[in-house]
């Protein structure tokens, strides 16, 4: 892969971090440019296999669509990613692309963790976590149904799966 490619890819993963969004240009610009790489040799098999391997991972990042797993952009984004590539060895990459998912997930979780933490007390803390517990099935105040319809996710730790997806891609490389 090109340095353009990774460029690209970089500015993607920022763009997921800080806005929670991936612009189509950026990888409709990565469609093209492979797309015109490969009229460039005139190989159609390249072609294939590209088309192959890109519809394989959106497939599978439908899948983990359907089980909230994933956003749509993130499902885009794996099928623009196995277009590019062109690889065969998908299941290689999508063990890296999994794993650098885990890794970014626990330091996304240490983070929340250490921003939410009570100065109140860890006692506190265990007796607020228990009232939730036992008031789960009681009806809410009309301030909390508003807190949870900030968010399409409510209270559930959510990440940007770009960034994971970059280093899967770059571990896949690296190791590989």
């Amino acid at each position: 892969m090109s340095v353009i490619y990774w460029v690209l890819l970089f500015i993607v993963a920022l763009f997921d971090l800080t806005e929670k969004r991936i612009p189509n240009v950026i990888l409709l610009a990565l469609i093209g440019m492979r797309t015109l790489e490969i009229i460039s040799v005139s190989d159609t098999m390249l072609f294939l296999d590209s088309m192959k391997a890109g519809v394989i991972l959106f497939c599978a990042g439908l899948v983990l669509f359907f089980v909230r797993a994933m956003s749509p952009g993130d499902v885009k984004l794996f099928f623009v990613i196995g277009f590019v590539t062109g690889i065969t060895d998908i299941g290689s990459l999508f063990y890296w692309i999994l794993l650098s998912g885990g890794v970014v997930a626990t330091f996304c979780f240490f983070d929340r963790r250490s921003n939410n933490l009570n100065p109140k007390g860890f006692l506190l803390s265990l007796k607020e976590r228990w009232y939730k517990l036992v008031t789960l099935h009681m009806p809410m105040s009309e301030a909390e149904k508003k807190s949870l319809k900030i968010s399409r996710y409510g209270d559930k730790l959510v990440m940007p799966f770009a960034p994971s997806i970059v280093i899967g891609l770059a571990m896949f490389y690296y190791f590989n």
